[in-house]
């Protein structure tokens, strides 16, 4: 390799290595005290960086809030397509898809909180999406349109599953897009009502009796008498 190339080379290593501590350094901010009291100098505090290098990577808060959401996606999109992926019958592939899910944002429960319920990020959310006036910057826009792709591409796990199980018989026919809806209600839900009770998710405890409730209402040994065979 050439010395330019070599430098050059060097220099995306120190980029992409710089802009990690950033995103490491404001979810560390954000889980400690929230996203409406985070602020930039915090983050380039957490990072050790001058507050100049920092919007060198980020222009605004909002733009490394949907930095790290965009992160928070992809990792758990990519842990879900290997579930999807696995061998099996479609009942028991659907299982580890919830509880993958479950696992996720266990793993991660104070990005989870502020992701569900945070007003700040909500309010985000409504003005970039054009349900308030002032609408946001065309590059935070593009972010909020990568969000919304990499949730979408989420969906298509568990469709997979259950337009499989409906085929193979395992699951009762039903209404696939309403059936992935009732999936993620009932896993955010779980989440969004152990945090108003200001209890701590048991992901333990709790997976297997979320995974049966799900199967139940899904499962073809339980269509009500009068509904489709």
């Amino acid at each position: 390799m050439k010395k330019n190339d070599l430098r050059a080379a060097r220099e995306i290593q120190r980029r992409r290595e710089n802009r990690e501590t950033i995103l490491h350094a404001a979810q560390a901010v954000i889980e400690r005290k929230g996203l409406s009291a985070a602020s930039m100098d915090d983050v380039a505090a957490e990072a050790q960086f001058s507050k100049a290098t920092l919007y060198k990577y980020f222009r605004s808060k909002s733009e490394l809030l949907f930095e790290i959401a965009l992160h928070f996606l992809e990792d758990l999109d990519g842990r879900l397509r290997s579930v999807v992926g696995r061998p099996g019958r479609a009942e028991e592939r659907l299982r580890g898809w919830i509880a993958c899910s479950l696992e996720v944002l266990s793993e991660n429960e104070n990005l989870t909180r502020f992701f569900l319920l945070d007003r700040s990020f909500v309010r985000l959310l409504q003005v970039f999406v054009g349900r308030e006036p002032g609408a946001g910057l065309e590059a935070e826009k593009k972010f909020l349109q990568k969000i919304m792709a990499k949730r979408k591409a989420m969906h298509e796990g568990s469709r997979t599953l259950l337009r499989e199980g409906v085929a193979s018989g395992e699951f009762r026919p039903m209404d696939i897009e309403a059936g992935v809806v009732f999936i993620e209600a009932v896993i955010e839900g779980y989440f969004v009502e152990k945090f108003w009770d200001n209890s701590k998710p048991d992901f333990k405890r709790d997976s297997d009796s979320i995974k049966d409730f799900v199967l139940y209402g899904i499962q073809k040994s339980h269509v009500r008498k009068g509904d489709a065979a």
